[in-house]
Formats: structure tokens, sequence, C-alpha cells
């Protein structure tokens, strides 16, 4: 088994974990926040899955299905921000689904690898400082705090080496490293996410 594989096994063990909790979790209690980021845990989960099982594919499946998942997240993202707010300023819910209307250009760039890594960067460079405000907002008084500080620094320097360094560099022994903190920067932050959901 090439290091590749040992990359995709990881990956789909954890992002398999926090898909499965995600699910259990929404079958106790339905939540269009728990809907949408269970639903960009599994467009996660299947270009990884497919790498470990080498199913071969007439596409980018790896590239598009994060970009899907990242753009389901965003949904999930604005679903936070509607429920920090007071009841009587909040958006319509279905304005949360407004990330959707980029799927509607995802097929005229489906060529341009750069148009592509360009969007991918910036959509997942956008939710993760989203991600960082709300999280610190609505937690800075929270005992457990830590546990989402660690889980988005993480996450954050899985971003910082990929896009900075080893997305640059032809030579891709070193990704591992990137994959690694993503997966750690998951699992944490969603265990402490879902335990949270339980708490309240």
């Amino acid at each position: 088994m090439d290091s590749v594989m040992w990359i995709d096994l990881l990956v789909t063990i954890t992002v398999g974990a926090v898909l499965l909790l995600f699910i259990k979790s929404l079958i106790r209690k339905f939540t269009l926040l728990k809907a949408y980021f269970s639903a960009a845990a599994l467009f996660l989960l299947v270009p990884y899955s497919a790498g470990l099982f080498q199913i071969e594919t007439a596409f980018q499946l790896q590239e598009w299905a994060k970009l899907i998942s990242i753009t389901i997240y965003i949904s999930g993202l604005l679903v936070l921000i509607r429920e920090s707010k007071p009841v009587f300023a909040r958006f319509p819910k279905h304005l949360t689904a407004l990330p959707f209307i980029s799927f509607i250009f995802f097929p005229l760039i489906i060529n341009s690898f750069i148009i592509k890594d360009l969007l991918n960067a910036v959509y997942q460079g956008g939710a993760l400082a989203v991600t960082v405000l709300i999280f610190t907002i609505n937690n800075a008084r929270k005992s457990q705090r830590r546990y989402y500080i660690l889980g988005i620094s993480l996450v954050t320097a899985a971003y910082l080496s990929y896009w900075l360094f080893f997305n640059r560099n032809p030579d891709y022994d070193y990704i591992w490293i990137s994959e690694i903190l993503m997966s750690a920067g998951i699992l944490i932050t969603a265990l402490r996410f879902l335990r949270e959901q339980v708490d309240s």
C-alpha cells in the first residue's frame, strides 16, 4: 500500500466517523445545520473512498467533491450566522442555500485547473476565516473553547501548508502532512461541536 492509499485510508476513517456521528445526531434531532454539515462530510468522504478502493472516474472527482463539500459547508456557516442573531434580525432560512448558485458555474470551469484551484483556495480560505470568526465570537466565554481553538488551528495549518507549499511543489511526497492536519482538525472540531449540540 503506497503513501497515497494510506492518506486515503486515514481521511476515509476520520471523515466517515464524523459523518456517522452527524447522522446519529441528525436522527436524534433534525436541524438544518446538522443536515448541511452531514452532506459536506459525505461529499468529502466520496473522493477519498474512491481513491482508497481505486475506483476510476472520468473526471477530477477529488477536486470537484471538495468544492461541492466546501460549498455545502459554507451554507452551514450561514445557518450558524443566522442562529447567532436575535430572532427579529434573522434573514430567511432559504437564503442559507445561496452558495448553491455557484454549482451552475462549475461546468464552465470543469477543464480549467487554474480557475478550479483558485476557486477551491478562495472557498476554503473564506470558509476558514468565517469559521474562525463565528466560533471565536460564539465560544469566547465557554470553558471548552480550547478544543475549537486546537481543531481550527490544525485545519488552518493544513490549509496554509497545502496552498502555500505542497500544492506548488510537483513532488507530492509531503501532502500527507496537510491531510493528517486536516483530518485531526475536522475530528476534534466536529466532536466538540456535536458534544455542544447534545448539551444544549
